[in-house]
């Protein structure tokens, strides 16, 4: 099942994503900090035919336009615009790292459209040093990349686990052609730079639909003790661990990050 480009008006923008169709209820899929809607595209194949699956290009991301802010608030107000405007409804809302804030955020704020949601890998504190850590490496690497196999090699240091195909798949996705020769990240880079962490912990006791958290037992961004904080504040949530995966543990053990989505949904 091939994915449609579409495009609709969110929070003053003309975003992209992607629509893989299905009669079956909406799934809404919001990827992390510079990462892409296509990165969604093998869980979005797999269990497509019992969803209707949308990944969204955030702004600044992907094929979606650049803008001039890049606020946590923006990114909120942006699923929440894009939920409206496409008409969705009892909605299966799943992020990951900083989508997963996106979306717990809107739907303590905002869930009389959602029906379900999943966190993936993320934290809600205002200071992370597995962040601060993954922040700073992003600001002071290059955006530029002599090939792909160059891109791919960068994808492999974040999540080791990824088979090549996937690795291969998402270098295509993540970059562009360089005016210079060779590739650049699509991303703009102002992305990385107006990044904010605000404290978000009181938004989780007003998550009022069922959740999922999911952490990959190998990530140094989401901890244990953090996660089953998580799982506490949240009044119905479950958490699960994947085992051989890190913060990129979709795209490192994909069949049980399925497996753990499903087992959930269909609960």
């Amino acid at each position: 099942m091939a994915a449609e480009s579409r495009w609709v008006e969110a929070h003053g923008l003309r975003l992209h994503y992607l629509d893989w169709g299905g009669d079956g209820p909406p799934l809404l899929l919001l990827h992390g900090l510079q990462d892409c809607a296509a990165l969604w595209e093998t869980l979005a194949e797999s269990i497509g035919g019992r969803f209707h699956v949308i990944a969204l290009d955030h702004r600044g991301h992907g094929d979606s336009p650049w803008a001039d802010s890049y606020r946590l608030a923006d990114y909120v107000a942006e699923a929440g615009g894009v939920i409206e405007a496409l008409d969705l409804r009892d909605v299966v809302l799943m992020g990951h790292s900083a989508g997963s804030k996106n979306a717990f955020i809107h739907v303590a704020e905002h869930p009389e459209r959602i029906a379900r949601l999943v966190i993936t890998d993320m934290d809600p504190d205002a200071h992370n040093p597995g962040s601060v850590a993954m922040i700073s490496r992003y600001k002071s690497e290059s955006d530029e990349y002599a090939d792909l196999d160059a891109v791919v090699e960068r994808l492999r240091s974040r999540q080791p686990g990824s088979p090549e195909a996937v690795l291969r798949a998402n270098a295509v996705a993540l970059t562009k052609p360089s005016p210079g020769g060779g590739l650049v990240w699509k991303r703009d880079r102002n992305v990385v730079a107006q990044y904010d962490r605000p404290d978000a912990w009181a938004y989780l006791p007003r998550v009022s639909v069922p959740t999922l958290i999911v952490r990959g037992a190998e990530s140094t961004l989401l901890t244990a003790p953090v996660a089953r904080r998580m799982r506490d504040a949240i009044p119905d949530c479950r958490l699960v661990e994947l085992d051989g995966g890190g913060h990129w543990a979709h795209l490192e053990s994909p069949e049980a990050y399925e497996r753990a989505v499903l087992d959930f949904l269909g609960s």
